[in-house]
């Protein structure tokens, strides 16, 4: 453990996101899922569908975003002690922040792609409610 840390951050993340992960994998966002499984992806309620598919990507970022800092403090923690770590800690830290940002670039695509895939089964639903009823008339 590194002496560097500060405390209370690691297994809080950890639990986060492996109950996002279950979420995601058995939840109304599992691929083939339909939407009546998960009433918050509802189209008749798409605000709300979007504000929780927003929940879930800020969710997965802190998440994310914890572990990362938790990996961060302990590569710190390898570094010598004082001034002689400066650069150690430096390097470490510039080598971290590549690769969160290619991770944050990651969890965001996802979420693009959840809400896009939303959108389009709403757009899909709407244009056959749409045809039914002008065939009704």
């Amino acid at each position: 453990m590194s002496r560097l840390r500060p405390p209370g951050q690691g297994f809080t993340a950890i639990f986060a996101v492996i109950w996002l992960t279950v979420l995601w994998s058995t939840g109304p966002l599992a691929s083939g899922a339909p939407a009546a499984l998960g009433p918050e992806l509802d189209c008749a309620h798409a605000a709300e569908a979007r504000a929780f598919i927003a929940r879930l990507h800020l969710a997965e970022i802190e998440g994310a975003e914890d572990i990362h800092r938790e990996a961060m403090w302990e590569a710190f923690g390898r570094c010598p002690p004082g001034g002689a770590g400066g650069a150690c800690r430096t390097e470490e830290q510039r080598r971290f922040d590549a690769r969160w940002e290619a991770e944050r670039r990651e969890i965001d695509a996802k979420y693009r792609d959840v809400l896009g895939a939303f959108e389009l089964q709403c757009r899909a639903v709407i244009s056959l409610i749409g045809w039914a009823v002008r065939e009704a008339s």
